[in-house]
Order: C-alpha cells, then structure tokens, then sequence
C-alpha cells in the first residue's frame, strides 16, 4: 500500500453524517418544567409538565461535532533537477518551452483553503404530543460569534417558526424533519462560535408533551 509523511486532503465533504442529540445533549430554560426522566430500558426523554406552561429546550450542535477551520496546502518548492517551483513537471514540459500546451496541463497551486467545518443540512425533531392539542411549537437555529471584547454576533439561519412540527396529538412519536434553506447549507468554521438549535413549546393544561431529541443530517470533511 502507497505510504506518504504529507498529508491527504479532499476538496468535497461526505454528505451523510448523522448525531443524535437527546437527553445529556439538550438544556432547559426551566428545568422543573420538563424533567429527565427515565420512561424504560432505553427510553429517556424530557416530559413536560402538565399544566399551562412554555419551556424552551436548546442544543449547541458544536458541542457534539469536531470542526475544522482548514488550512493552506503543503507546497514543495523543488522537487529536483530543472523544474519548475512548486510544479512536478520537468523542465521539458514547461508551456515556454512547448507553446501549445493549454493552460489546463499546468500545475496550479491552489490559493484559498480548502472548505472545512460543519455543515448543517438538515435534523429531525423527536417528539409525541398526547391527551390534549399543544397550543403551539417554535423552532429556529442560531449562529452565535464571540471576539474578544466585542459584542457577541448572533445571526438567524433558520428563522422562528413552527417549521412543520405538529400540535395535534398522536399515539406514537413524532418524526418531523426540519431542513434548512439552501443559502445555509455552508461551511461553519469559524473559531469562538456555536450553533443553536432553540425549541419552544407551549402546553395548555392537560397537555402531554415529551421531547426525546434531535437527529441532525450533517456534512463534513475532516480529511
């Protein structure tokens, strides 16, 4: 097998990372008013109480998910004999030398970094709603920036709303995916920044609300 002490790096990402991210992951504004609690063997979620209330449950995706800032390539200035800098090819083959050679042929070195971060595509919220209708739900996603002695930057990337969850009840858990416009399918890969995902749920009384979390469809590239 090929061995290298350079690095490997690709340009294009994998689009198909998933995290889970329940109880343990997610915080709550008010915790009394949505307990952990453990249903059964394997079953925990956060039951809110049933009584007229709204609760918001937040999660910092880049708690759970390393991201890369990237960095410039790793270029040999000479790689032996009469050659070009920074370019494999012999001197034989310079374009000066065999002026018909298209400017595709020649090696360019690349000049911006490679794209690396977190990419948030997509997440599913996980959630059944039961005995009485909720009175509503909210989602959005925030991108929060922090430098030193500066006002922290918070920028929308998905705006509140009710996004497609439910509010009707039902038997069996809610599988609602939640996907984010395609301007904001990007790179996020700035150091001091998180990204949150805020909940906002609203019960009249008698209403059964239990969370269990978020899977989030995430793209990266760490190579």
């Amino acid at each position: 097998m090929p061995h290298t002490q350079s690095r490997y790096q690709q340009d294009l990402g994998f689009t198909d990372a998933r995290i889970f991210l329940g109880p343990g992951d997610i915080v709550v504004n008010t915790p009394a008013n949505a307990p952990l609690t453990r249903n059964a063997a394997g079953d925990w979620s956060f039951n809110q109480i049933t009584t007229g209330i709204t609760t918001i449950y937040g999660v910092n995706i880049t708690n759970a998910i390393i991201r890369r800032t990237g960095f410039g390539e790793d270029l040999q200035e000479q790689f032996g004999g009469t050659g070009i800098p920074a370019s494999a090819q012999p001197q034989v083959y310079r374009p000066d030398v065999i002026p018909a050679m298209s400017a595709a042929q020649q090696l360019q070195p690349r000049t911006a970094l490679k794209l690396k971060g977190l990419k948030l595509l997509s997440f599913d919220v996980v959630y059944t709603i039961g005995t009485l209708a909720l009175t509503s739900q909210s989602i959005r996603v925030d991108q929060t920036t922090f430098v030193n002695n500066a006002a922290k930057t918070i920028t929308a990337v998905l705006a509140a709303g009710a996004n497609g969850l439910a509010t009707a009840t039902q038997a069996n858990p809610y599988v609602t995916n939640v996907a984010l416009a395609a301007g904001q399918q990007i790179y996020r890969n700035l150091v001091d920044q998180q990204l949150w995902i805020d909940l906002t749920v609203v019960s009249p009384n008698t209403s059964v609300y239990t969370l269990y979390g978020f899977d989030c469809l995430v793209e990266f590239n760490y190579n």
